[in-house]
């Protein structure tokens, strides 16, 4: 019952504060500027100063209460703390002078007055300050430089997002910044370390730290989301976490809070992925194979295999190592694909349409172990068999068989294709029943017919 009551006292503190600081002000507005002083006011200026002492000595003694929650910087709740006594004191000793009708000169007033608002200027900065924040009541001025709170990842990290956690590369560090202070192995206020990921997921004496599913049953998502004029708000000092990190927390509990979640993950929410994209430096798309694909620039004697008029040709990076190449001669022989297998590994998009090409021929583009884009339409000598050569190309993401012969029973092979993303089919023999069956088992392939 002792322990609720003073839970309540203490929660009025933010209220009572407020009343010792208009009293004093206003007495001290009266004794500076009211230039007759006969008795009445002198008696105004007395009740005044007795005000401001027992206002002051409430909230003081509230205050006090409210401190002993553990819930504040040690540093900060001192200096709040001993500044308020301090005004308390002085506001009893100048009211007790002026009871008695001790008579002040002039410039010992002006004294009292002036260290009176210092008093009240300190204790109001640092109680500002440790429920909203490190220069509060600065931090607006037009002149004044905001500070964000806004991790870095290095370069090096960015350009590997596959080898990216969520916990260890985006939690973890804002956690450490904002938090450890207070919560490490050798000061856990309130039960609660925060240095180790099992400590932190326990807990402390309130709760679960981490409700894994379940971010609004997650004490810290809890305390780092509440407005910040909340009395359990975290951290009480310092600057709080910014929208974006409480996001990214709130996404990461509520897809399971594993230590090691891959930051990859989050492209199955676009909206966060956004977020985290925006506010990191990162870039979490999907890479396609040849973003991933580092060749080296390709020899210009290797390049005059392509010196006939036979093939168009050009480069697709900056490097000079991927090759765009096609077959422009009505029909291809069997030594123009050998010639093209000189430079295999760097032909990574070939267009041998409507050049006769067999399906004894379509064997010899099987060693291209880079090819992504094959255009071999209006080849009406195609059938299934060719089709089945094109397996071994792992890489292979868009496939135009246009005009060509296959039917329904290529659809096993195009099956086994992992990579392939987009397939053209129009005027082809594959029925619209076949296609509806291949889309059923393969939706996220991309089927062009014209049907």
């Amino acid at each position: 019952m002792l322990s609720e009551l003073i839970d309540f006292l203490a929660s009025l503190h933010p209220l009572v504060v407020h009343l010792p600081i208009g009293i004093i002000l206003l007495t001290i507005a009266i004794d500076v500027f009211m230039k007759n002083k006969n008795n009445s006011v002198q008696r105004v200026i007395t009740m005044g100063w007795f005000f401001s002492f027992f206002t002051g000595l409430l909230a003081a003694l509230f205050g006090w209460f409210l401190g002993d929650n553990g819930y504040y910087f040690e540093s900060q709740i001192n200096i709040h703390r001993w500044s308020g006594v301090a005004f308390v004191s002085l506001c009893f000793f100048i009211w007790l002078m002026r009871y008695i009708n001790f008579r002040f000169s002039r410039a010992f007033n002006r004294s009292i007055n002036i260290t009176t608002v210092i008093l009240l200027t300190v204790t109001g900065h640092f109680g500002g300050e440790m429920t909203h924040g490190q220069n509060y009541l600065v931090e607006n001025l037009p002149f004044v430089k905001k500070e964000i709170s806004s991790l870095k990842i290095t370069e090096a990290k960015k350009t590997e997002t596959d080898s990216l956690f969520v916990y260890e590369d985006l939690v973890y560090p804002v956690l450490e910044e904002k938090c450890m202070a207070c919560h490490n192995q050798n000061k856990a206020y309130g039960g609660l370390n925060m240095s180790a990921f099992e400590s932190l997921v326990k807990g402390g004496n309130s709760g679960a730290g981490i409700q894994k599913g379940n971010p609004y049953k997650s004490l810290i998502y809890k305390r780092v989301s509440f407005p910040h004029d909340h009395p359990k708000f975290m951290p009480p000092a310092g600057v709080p976490l910014s929208y974006d990190q409480i996001a990214t927390l709130e996404w990461w509990i509520d897809n399971g809070a594993e230590k090691q979640m891959p930051v990859t993950l989050v492209r199955k929410d676009p909206k966060v992925q956004r977020m985290m994209e925006l506010q990191y430096g990162l870039d979490l798309r999907e890479k396609t194979y040849l973003e991933t694909l580092q060749l080296a620039s390709i020899a210009s004697s290797d390049l005059k295999v392509l010196e006939d008029e036979k093939y168009m040709w050009r480069f697709l990076n900056p490097e000079e190592s991927f090759l765009d190449v096609k077959f422009t001669a009505k029909k291809i022989e069997t030594a123009d694909l050998l010639t093209l297998q000189k430079i295999k590994k760097n032909i990574t998009w070939l267009n041998l349409s409507d050049c006769k090409l067999s399906d004894e021929q379509l064997g010899y583009l099987s060693e291209f172990p880079n090819l992504t884009r094959l255009k071999i339409q209006k080849n009406p000598m195609l059938t299934n068999k060719g089709i089945e050569a094109l397996q071994e190309l792992e890489n292979l993401s868009q496939l135009n068989l246009y005009g060509t012969r296959i039917n329904d029973a290529a659809f096993t092979t195009l099956g086994q294709m992992k990579s392939l993303e987009k397939l053209f089919l129009w005027n082809t023999r594959v029925t619209a029943k076949g296609i509806a069956a291949f889309k059923a088992q393969h939706p996220d392939i991309e089927v062009i017919a014209g049907l």
